[in-house]
């Protein structure tokens, strides 16, 4: 917590191992003077860089509302596969980002409450971000790595 009388988290950093060996770090912040890539996924042989948001938010801000062609972004904000450029300068190809739906989401949410269908987050899946979050907590508390 950096800002006086915040009661939540203004940044965070996860370090994962996953199950098949795989590592994740994971950054969030709420008070960065400068905003970084919002995806930045590094392989041995390339990465994939994205920066902003989900344009939905930006469009219900703006009072536009779900129809033809909501959720989808403008190429030059689509992200960057490759190696060795920088995405800021035109480097890598661009890989189209995929329409968000929060409609579609908030649709299966009525139609699970309403009839009794499948949620479309489950509560195991709840319950297991959960766990990791609570993992992070005690991690930071203990100084040491907390396995699930």
């Amino acid at each position: 917590v950096r800002r006086a009388g915040a009661e939540t988290d203004d940044d965070t950093f996860l370090a994962l191992t996953h199950a098949n060996g795989v590592r994740s770090h994971l950054y969030a912040s709420a008070t960065t003077a400068q905003l970084g890539p919002r995806f930045r996924v590094l392989g041995s042989k390339a990465g994939y860089v994205k920066y902003g948001l989900d344009p939905q938010e930006a469009a219900l801000r703006d009072g536009e509302r779900p129809g033809p062609g909501w959720g989808t972004e403008p190429e030059e904000l689509w992200g960057h596969v490759g190696a060795g450029e920088s995405p800021l300068t035109g480097g890598g190809d661009p890989v189209p980002t995929l329409p968000g739906d929060y409609p579609a989401y908030y649709a299966a949410v009525a139609k699970a409450l309403a009839e009794g269908g499948p949620n479309p987050v489950t509560a195991a899946e709840a319950a297991a971000a959960l766990d990791v979050l609570e993992a992070a907590r005690r991690s930071a508390r203990d100084g040491m790595a907390v396995q699930l």
